[in-house]
């Protein structure tokens, strides 16, 4: 049986996937496993921040399981604050979990893959990579570290048939956002949700897919904001910075 391992496992994202995907043996990766328990009997409760921890934990789901078919970096997280009233150690911390922790998981697996000549990576992204607005500078920062780190590191393992997938989506029906209800309200209409991007995620499971922008309306936006980066800026400080 193939593997396929999640990290983040309790987002609602994460558990849509392991809802909706089948023939694959689920190993799920989070800080609390005690909910996952009806999803998987392959559960790995581990601290993301901690690279000592997260290193031991991989290298025994590798020995016991062996390859990893299929690694998808869900884990990540972000809030809503404008740059002068952060702080370095809360920007740290971020990335931390969603750039650093997202290669370190990657760097314990590839090598397997890569000795097998298979696999896939799918890193869990955002529009904000594309199209970052007010107050999400830590966050849009570390989206677009993991969607350069994708894209550079598909180049590198496209000699040994790995498969690199890079997931952006907008706002999504999830627990990030009902802590922003007045944010999610005025974005509602381009809301999807965690369903949805599963349903996407796993119908895309060991394609040749580099890209998954969702939803279409927000990838029509992205495509705009490259071609016209100068009007969107000003398109998206009007009707984007809604936090």
């Amino acid at each position: 049986m193939k593997n396929l391992l999640i990290t983040g496992a309790t987002g609602d994202i994460a558990c849509e996937i392991a809802k909706q995907v089948q023939g694959y043996r689920l190993i799920l990766l989070s800080r609390d496993v005690s909910s996952l328990k009806d999803l998987s009997e392959h559960l790995y409760q581990v601290d993301l921040s901690d690279e000592v921890a997260l290193t031991e934990t991989c290298q025994h789901i590798s020995k016991q399981f062996g390859a990893i078919d299929v690694l998808i970096n869900n884990a990540g997280y972000g809030y809503f604050k404008p740059f002068l009233a952060d702080d370095n150690a809360a920007v740290r911390q971020m990335f931390d979990v969603n750039v650093l922790a997202l290669m370190q998981v990657t760097r314990a697996f590839l090598p397997d893959m890569m000795a097998e000549k298979s696999g896939q990576i799918i890193n869990i992204a955002s529009i904000a990579s594309y199209m970052a607005t007010a107050k999400t500078t830590a966050y849009a920062a570390t989206k677009f570290a993991v969607r350069g780190f994708s894209n550079a590191l598909r180049q590198e393992v496209a000699d040994a048939k790995i498969k690199v997938l890079v997931v952006n989506t907008g706002p999504v029906l999830t627990k990030f956002h009902a802590a922003n209800p007045d944010y999610l309200a005025k974005v509602g209409r381009h809301a999807v949700t965690a369903a949805f991007v599963a349903k996407k995620i796993v119908s895309h499971l060991e394609t040749n897919r580099q890209e998954l922008n969702l939803p279409w309306q927000l990838n029509l936006a992205r495509i705009f904001s490259m071609n016209f980066p100068s009007l969107a800026d000003k398109i998206t400080r009007r009707f984007f910075n809604l936090k």
